[in-house]
């Protein structure tokens, strides 16, 4: 039997640290003058898509690892509040409001739980789905 609140926590920061990263990342190029060359909407469809691709996969592979729908959108939380809380640390330290702390938090959680159940729910699919057995004639 799979430990349930170990794959949450392992996947949950597993994402966290790539949700973190990409975080980071989008805060310096889109906030500091010397990216200022860089398209804007490129920009915004990237920091859009990658933190859902990344929150997308930890539940998957926290539903696939524990066929639990409940693990993945856990786990989904988990790296969405820790990435939004590094997001809006990004965010103050360029001078933007505190207020993206809160925000950052509340909506990765919150976006990051449905992402994650959503990818659990492909996972757990994809984890009990495999070839048929063989017939034996």
């Amino acid at each position: 039997m799979v430990n349930l609140r170990r794959v949450v926590l392992f996947e949950g920061l597993r994402g966290s640290i790539a949700m973190s990263a990409v975080a980071v990342l989008f805060a310096v190029v889109g906030l500091t003058p010397s990216f200022s060359w860089v398209p804007e909407v490129p920009l915004l469809a990237a920091g859009v898509l990658l933190p859902a691709a990344i929150l997308g996969a930890t539940g998957f592979r926290a539903g696939a690892r524990s066929r639990n729908v409940f693990a993945g959108a856990l786990a989904g939380a988990i790296a969405g509040a820790l990435g939004g809380f590094v997001g809006g640390v990004s965010y103050v330290v360029f001078g933007k409001p505190a207020l993206n702390i809160a925000v950052g938090l509340l909506a990765g959680a919150v976006l990051g739980g449905a992402i994650g159940a959503t990818g659990a729910l492909l996972g757990r699919r994809t984890a009990t789905s495999g070839p048929a057995p063989r017939r034996s004639s």
